[in-house]
């Protein structure tokens, strides 16, 4: 790294080298079956230079490549934007920090295989004929960021990550369940999937019908997912500068509810994104986005930072949209890392015995849907379940939802869990209780 930047230094007026190091060991698991062990050791390595105010990019998969590199990112800034980009200082050597475990790194291959055995083995216990396909991985990172300005910053984190796709046929159609655990330690969050996909499925052999109305609706962690999205763009620092978030003129104003707090918090142990710095090598901190239903703040990386004449918050991560990941070749840009809303005073049991008329949402066909920049949310209904009297009966087909996620939380809320649970989905990470809705639109389509 340190040629990459001498060089780089001799040709562009700043440089920022950041470079991944990962080692995984995924097994992989088809029908019920272990199908697939998998070893994979990568070398990435991005760099970004400033060349007469424009910025360049390039990337690599070679560790000792460095000319080839530099030049094609120096090449590149001239057809790159113009941009205001202030690169951190700091030094600092975290190392094995807090998103790191020991017990993680010692995994051997027979505890990832075991730990995809036993989610299989619940699920099939209660349902042997179900589809099942699993994942389990054991990741080490190691991160390194270094820049002209004389920031050099590194750390290693753990990932202990399980997915179960299960697909259960019925007698007229079939219930489908996709869901993903990441976490920084070695916990039992695998095991608590496969019982919470038996959870789901035991409910899902009765169909229940639901007349359009207005009613109450309950959002599991999962199905939080689908309000996740519009809430994601409203605390965008980027589109706030621009006038195009929705909050942009309501900082310090009551937004929602006064029972929300909703922070962005990258320094929790344990959570999937959490991490010292950004992909800027910028210090992370747990930031109020809203306190007791004020709007607090917005997410900003360095660039948006700069063009806004604000501080970045850390929040720098290299994902080039909302529907993918980490990716080398992707822009830092102001994404959060774990969005965490405080838990309620009722447990998930006693919210579900108070509703009278409601349904359950779990999962989610077309989140992201709708006018996510007014905050609005359109998305039809995968799995949920009626709820009449206080008890589940069945499972719902053919439903969608809609609204305005500030407007559902503002005049519409009426209880949150106890329990908070911990999601990693292809939107984002996000730490939440279950959260009832009351009076709200349902279509029966």
């Amino acid at each position: 790294m340190e040629k990459i930047i001498d060089l780089a230094g001799k040709q562009a007026q700043k440089a920022e080298v950041y470079r991944i190091e990962k080692d995984a060991s995924p097994a992989c698991f088809l029908g019920g079956k272990l199908s697939a062990l998998e070893g994979e050791r990568s070398v990435s390595t991005g760099l970004r230079v400033v060349v007469n105010g424009r910025l360049g990019f390039s990337s690599t998969t070679h560790p000792d490549e460095v000319e080839g590199l530099v030049k094609r990112a120096v090449d590149s800034a001239s057809f790159g934007p113009e941009v205001d980009l202030s690169l951190p200082t700091h030094e600092k050597h975290y190392g094995q920090c807090g998103c790191y475990d020991e017990k993680v790194a010692n995994l051997s291959l027979k505890d990832i295989v075991d730990t995809g055995n036993e989610m299989v083995d619940i699920v099939k216990t209660d349902f042997p004929d179900v589809n099942i396909e699993a994942e389990v991985s054991r990741e080490i990172h190691k991160v390194s960021i270094m820049n002209t300005e004389g920031g050099n910053v590194s750390f290693e984190k753990s990932i202990h990550q399980s997915f179960l796709n299960v697909l259960l046929m019925l007698p007229s159609d079939r219930a489908e369940l996709e869901d993903t655990r990441t976490t920084t330690n070695l916990t039992d969050a695998p095991q608590d999937m496969a019982r919470m996909a038996v959870w789901r499925f035991r409910h899902c052999k009765n169909v229940k019908p639901v007349q359009t109305k207005k009613m109450t609706v309950v959002f599991t962690s999962l199905g939080f997912r689908g309000l996740f999205v519009p809430m994601f763009y409203g605390f965008n620092g980027e589109l706030a500068s621009k006038n195009l978030s929705i909050l942009s003129d309501k900082l310090q104003d009551q937004i929602v509810d006064s029972r929300i707090t909703l922070s962005d918090d990258p320094t929790s142990p344990g959570l999937p994104g959490s991490c010292p710095v950004d992909d800027e090598g910028v210090q992370t901190f747990r930031k109020s986005l809203i306190e007791k239903g004020v709007l607090k703040g917005f997410l900003y990386d360095l660039q948006t930072a700069g063009k806004s004449g604000q501080r970045s918050t850390g929040n720098g991560f290299k994902k080039s949209s909302l529907y993918t990941g980490f990716s080398i070749d992707a822009q830092p840009n102001p994404w959060p890392s774990n969005f965490v809303i405080a838990p309620g005073d009722i447990s998930r049991e006693d919210m579900i015995a108070g509703i009278k008329d409601g349904i359950i949402v779990d999962d989610l066909m077309g989140a992201g849907q709708g006018n996510n920049l007014n905050g609005e949310f359109s998305m039809s209904v995968a799995l949920g379940y009626r709820v009449e009297n206080g008890e589940i009966t069945g499972r719902v087909k053919d439903v969608m939802i809609a609204g305005n996620v500030f407007d559902v939380f503002q005049n519409n809320l009426r209880a949150m869990s106890s329990e908070v649970y911990s999601e990693d989905t292809l939107f984002g990470r996000y730490t939440v209780p279950w959260i009832t809705f009351g009076n709200m639109p349902v279509s029966a389509t």
